[in-house]
């Protein structure tokens, strides 16, 4: 028989053996699990590929026993939404066109008939773009006495670009490419089918010049965002790539966003996401900053004593709800708990509370639930192994748990940042058409017009309008009183009175 040290000893390492292979398997089914996901992911716009799925999963198969029963999954249907009347769809639209049709019977013998009503019959029509041509007359006048003094004549309009484009037309390319995603070289191709030819490059100095023209009231949102005590901050990576400087293959840079609730977006375009180009332009804020658990914003919130952060609720409920397939008991616990946060949200959300009313029914109604979510996290990580989907779940709401209580602290802080994602989605479907910038440089001016053009959607305001009235000042010159006026959020309150 042999010695106690050494059954022990053996016994030790086929528990070890025992705990590294449990933790392969929950790792494994973890992804078999994402695998399928993938499959049947109906609404997913980019699928992978069948082949390559199946010869991945055919590896991890052999890791995991065959399911004996499929999982069957109801769906319940909601109530049907009313439908709207035609009028309601399209009573926007102007009748520019009317047409009466008699009856055949009634041309041959009007006479014989008299009208009592009549039906409608409803279509909407369009007409293509139309380009056309302004010009501009200037008059040259002379002295009749003295024809020696020199001819007088109007100065020229104040133009963006010299050459043909009016600050209309750059309007309808800047939304074409911005928000309409839409390339330039695209818009050429477009253009050229309705009569009006020009090059890519001339379209590109175009949105450079506008750019240029809209920088002071970028400058001035940024300085006035900064300047308040609560961000938001998210970013999403776009590449960039133009051979003509030498880049023989494209670069990964990126657009980070920040803003308030319903206030004006600002982006800047950086070429990393390191600790220093992510958070480089928050040196002088003072407040609270709410972001995702990314590393640069812990560490920059603990060596700035005037800097509090604040985490992301839906960010910590992804995760649980991703961890949901392997372990729907436990995840169901946490996601009813959360769930609970919400309902307070929208209350506030829905009854308009200010600030200050919004942190006490807070105290009162999500405080209790918060804490029984730190219990739960507890029980459930103390149950799971370390490496499977919920143990990293657990882990990650309990190693920025300081930050995900921050915002009951603070009637004004949302409980997640989806208002500021919401607002970098459409860089992220503009990329998909245009796939890269050009030189970085370029990455600049996206960043300015995006700040421009987002917070106009934001706000619900015409983005047309609102940049026909911008394009047509000279901003360079205009004092900091006037750019202030300028931007979105003031622009729309001195046009609504």
């Amino acid at each position: 028989m042999p010695p106690i040290e050494t059954v022990l000893e053996e016994n030790a390492q086929l528990k070890a053996e025992l705990s590294g292979k449990s933790e392969r398997i929950a790792e494994l089914e973890a992804q078999i699990a994402w695998f399928r996901r993938q499959m049947f992911a109906g609404g997913k716009s980019e699928k992978i590929d069948m082949k390559q799925l199946e010869l991945l999963l055919s590896g991890l198969e052999q890791a995991k026993a065959e399911e004996t029963q499929p999982k069957t999954v109801t769906y319940e249907r909601g109530p049907a939404k009313p439908r709207r009347s035609r009028e309601e769809l399209y009573g926007n639209l102007p009748v520019l066109e009317e047409t009466v049709i008699e009856p055949d019977e009634v041309k041959a013998d009007p006479e014989s008939y008299e009208q009592f009503g009549q039906e409608e019959t409803l279509e909407v029509k369009v007409k293509p773009p139309r380009f056309y041509r302004h010009r501009i007359i200037r008059p040259k006048y002379r002295k009749i006495k003295d024809k020696s003094c020199p001819p007088i004549v109007a100065p020229a309009p104040q133009r963006i670009v010299e050459g043909i484009a009016s600050v209309e037309l750059l309007v309808y390319v800047i939304i074409a490419k911005y928000l309409d995603h839409l390339p330039l070289y695209r818009q050429c191709s477009i253009y050229k089918r309705y009569g009006f030819s020009v090059s890519r490059q001339n379209m590109v100095r175009w949105v450079e010049k506008a750019a240029q023209w809209m920088e002071p009231i970028y400058n001035y949102m940024e300085m006035e965002l900064i300047e308040g005590d609560y961000l938001q901050v998210d970013e999403t990576p776009i590449q960039y790539c133009d051979p003509d400087y030498g880049m023989k293959k494209s670069r990964k840079g990126y657009l980070c966003g920040y803003s308030r609730p319903n206030e004006n977006v600002c982006y800047k375009w950086r070429l990393s996401r390191t600790h220093e180009a992510t958070t480089a332009h928050f040196a002088d804020f003072k407040g609270v900053l709410q972001s995702d658990a990314y590393q640069p914003y812990i560490t920059f919130e603990k060596g700035n004593e005037f800097v509090e952060l604040a985490a992301c609720w839906a960010h910590a409920r992804r995760k649980f709800f991703d961890a949901k397939e392997l372990n729907p008991r436990e995840c169901g616990v946490y996601l009813a708990l959360v769930g609970k946060l919400y309902a307070v949200e929208t209350e506030i959300r829905e009854k308009n509370l200010s600030p200050e009313v919004a942190l006490e029914l807070r105290q009162r109604r999500s405080a209790n639930t918060h804490a029984r979510i730190y219990r739960v996290l507890g029980i459930l990580r103390r149950r799971s192994l370390p490496k499977s989907p919920l143990g990293k779940a657990c882990d990650y709401s309990l190693r920025i748990w300081s930050y995900l209580s921050t915002y009951l602290t603070h009637g004004r802080v949302a409980i997640d940042n989806n208002a500021m994602e919401n607002a970098i989605r459409p860089t992220a479907i503009g990329k998909k058409n245009w796939l890269f910038v050009g030189h970085p440089e370029a990455g600049k001016r996206a960043a300015i017009i995006y700040s421009v053009l987002i917070s106009c959607t934001r706000l619900e305001i015409d983005p047309a309008s609102y940049l026909r009235s911008v394009l047509s000042q000279d901003t360079r010159v205009l004092s900091k009183d006037k750019l202030a006026a300028l931007t979105p959020a003031q622009w729309k309150k001195s046009n609504q009175s």
